[in-house]
């Protein structure tokens, strides 16, 4: 199913069925403890390195109309994991790729380090595609125990059974309207990058897709017209 109109069917809920809740004063509705399974958006008859999916979300193949992100806006969010200059400060309270890749945190002996965390997937699948073991977290209880604004995904696995790839990931809040699309093709983009560190040593292996969980999804009240308009309610 295309990402579009798992999105669709997402939003739908939540305008159909989703309970009306407010958070940080901002009124919402949505639905709670949400699994889907999004595939993986870019399958080719032949093999195409994650390049090429780069390429096709710059040039409009995954545009959603009256989506607010398209194009290269579109292309620059799910480019930014490669972005590994990205650190804690600036204009940003945190952002996806930096915890991805340069995690803050100490090591046995006290030492503040920052962690390569899809580097240390990678090793861990390289070393034993059965393992259960290849994760990242991005909630740093140091860094966001106090701090009012946290990341909304929590954590990413990547398992290989069969010569597939899957990621499983778990958001504890997402903005349906806002995000999620954004969101799945950011996912996307780090399925097909794993695997394509990984064909060396497993060749034919294929990114099959992730599986989605969320705690909290969400449509902002002011978002409502709009999320109605998409789905034609």
């Amino acid at each position: 199913m295309s990402l579009e109109n798992i999105w669709k069917k997402l939003l739908k809920e939540i305008i159909t069925k989703g309970h009306e809740h407010t958070k940080d004063d901002s009124p919402l509705h949505e639905i709670i403890g949400v699994h889907e399974f999004i595939p993986n958006q870019f399958q080719t008859p032949i093999y195409l390195p994650p390049s090429e999916f780069l390429k096709c979300v710059k040039k409009g193949a995954y545009d959603i109309k009256d989506y607010p992100m398209s194009g290269e806006s579109l292309h620059d969010y799910v480019a930014s994991i490669d972005d590994s200059y990205i650190i804690e400060g600036g204009d940003f309270v945190y952002t996806y790729p930096n915890r991805i890749l340069r995690y803050n945190t100490v090591d046995l002996f006290g030492e503040n380090i920052l962690i390569d965390q899809l580097e240390l997937m990678m090793n861990r699948l390289e070393n034993n595609p059965g393992s259960n073991r290849a994760v990242a977290v991005i909630y740093n209880p140091g860094l966001d125990g106090v701090a009012e604004d946290i990341p909304c995904l929590q954590f990413l696995q990547a398992l290989i059974r069969d010569n597939e790839l899957t990621l499983t990931i778990i958001f504890r809040s997402n903005d349906a309207y806002g995000a999620w699309p954004a969101n799945m093709l950011f996912i996307n983009y780090i399925g097909l990058k794993l695997v394509d560190e990984l064909r060396e040593t497993y060749p034919g292996l294929t990114f099959k897709g992730s599986y989605y969980n969320c705690s909290s999804l969400h449509i902002y009240e002011t978002d409502m017209p709009a999320a109605e308009k998409i789905v034609g309610l």
